[in-house]
């Protein structure tokens, strides 16, 4: 008689980071990886990590080390309002200009 026992993760959230960096480093992202989150959804990790204005998110199968899946993208800090300097000097100059007319007439 058999007995089918199930083993949990062969790696834990630190591996799983490790497998996950090392891979982006072999896609050609050697800089800015910032690990942000380690998940653990039935067998497979999920590590996001910030990448210098992407984000990544890798699926590792934790029995065997696989990379299921992964997806990179824009990062949605990088396509915020303000965080682009052309954008911030369009809105900082008007800014300055009213505020010195105001001066000069003596209202503020």
């Amino acid at each position: 008689m058999s007995t089918v026992t199930e083993e949990g993760p062969k790696i834990n959230a630190e591996n799983a980071t490790s497998v996950a960096t090392d891979f982006l480093k072999r896609l050609g992202y050697k800089r800015g990886l910032l690990p942000k989150k380690v998940s653990l959804e039935e067998q497979i990790y999920v590590v996001e990590i910030d990448l210098e204005k992407k984000a990544a998110k890798v699926q590792i199968d934790s029995r065997t080390k696989e990379i299921r899946e992964y997806e990179i993208q824009e990062s949605e800090n990088s396509t915020g309002f303000f965080h682009s300097k052309a954008r911030l000097i369009i809105v900082v100059i008007p800014v300055i200009a009213v505020v010195a007319a105001l001066k000069i007439m003596g209202i503020f």
